[in-house]
């Protein structure tokens, strides 16, 4: 039963973008009008970061799996700068380049279709050792932090996550947003569900990583996506925030 009385566009998406045999998807493209592959902030003030490697505890994937879990009592004390950069570069971090039909394609720990990587990693910091509190955009190729806006954020944003107030304690909240253009650009309509595909992938990659190096991980889903755009200052009409990823350190 429909819980309003609004029309159903999700599920009228779903069907416009669906596949069938009758009309093939069309996946011709036009070079000259693909979208960068790589999001910079000239200007921005730069923090290189340390834990560019896959340096984690062991474990078996089973282990991993088994250990996955939400949690949302936080408590706030310094944390070190190594285990953001790894949390960043273990979960979406660019390993290197491979060439596929002519074009270099960055290597992550997450799939992307077609090799396009639409999304990019915000940070909201706070008691991060050797990082001034603030809102950072992780450019991935170098492994740095681009300073957004100066400060603690963490109260303003637990307003914008719909009572999520849990996330003012947690050390780090990470905005995952989307370039939809960079895959749409070669998958038209369907390439939009393609985009939230990898958030997904990245998500569980954030969570699998934190828990492996000892944070307490929570994403969440809900928030005003509008005030969150301008809070990090996102190109308007061309990058949106869809999901956050919050980690911190567990009350016991």
């Amino acid at each position: 039963m429909a819980r309003t009385r609004e029309p159903d566009l999700a599920r009228l998406y779903h069907l416009n973008s669906s596949n069938v045999r009758a009309k093939l998807p069309d996946l011709s493209v036009e070079m000259d009008q693909k979208p960068a592959k790589r999001r910079v902030y000239p200007g921005a003030e730069r923090t290189p970061l340390p834990g560019r490697d896959f340096a984690l505890p062991p474990l078996t994937l089973g282990e991993a799996l088994e250990r996955r879990r939400s949690r949302r009592d936080f408590a706030l004390s310094p944390l070190p700068l190594e285990a953001l950069g790894r949390l960043l570069y273990a979960s979406y971090g660019i390993q290197g380049s491979r060439w596929i039909e002519g074009q270099s394609v960055p290597e992550r720990p997450a799939p992307s279709g077609g090799g396009l990587y639409p999304l990019e990693l915000y940070v909201a910091a706070q008691e991060v050792v050797g990082l001034a509190d603030g809102l950072y955009h992780y450019d991935a190729w170098a492994h740095e932090l681009e300073l957004r806006r100066a400060g603690r954020y963490h109260a303003q944003l637990a307003g914008m996550t719909l009572g999520q107030e849990m996330l003012v304690d947690a050390n780090l909240v990470v905005c995952i947003t989307a370039i939809f253009a960079r895959t749409q650009w070669k998958y038209g309509q369907r390439g939009y569900r393609y985009v939230w595909l990898e958030a997904g992938h990245v998500g569980q990659s954030l969570y699998l990583v934190a828990d492996a190096i000892g944070l307490a991980p929570v994403a969440i889903g809900g928030f005003f996506d509008a005030e969150m755009n301008r809070l990090f200052d996102l190109p308007a009409g061309e990058e949106e925030a869809i999901y956050l990823f919050c980690a911190g350190q567990a009350r016991t």
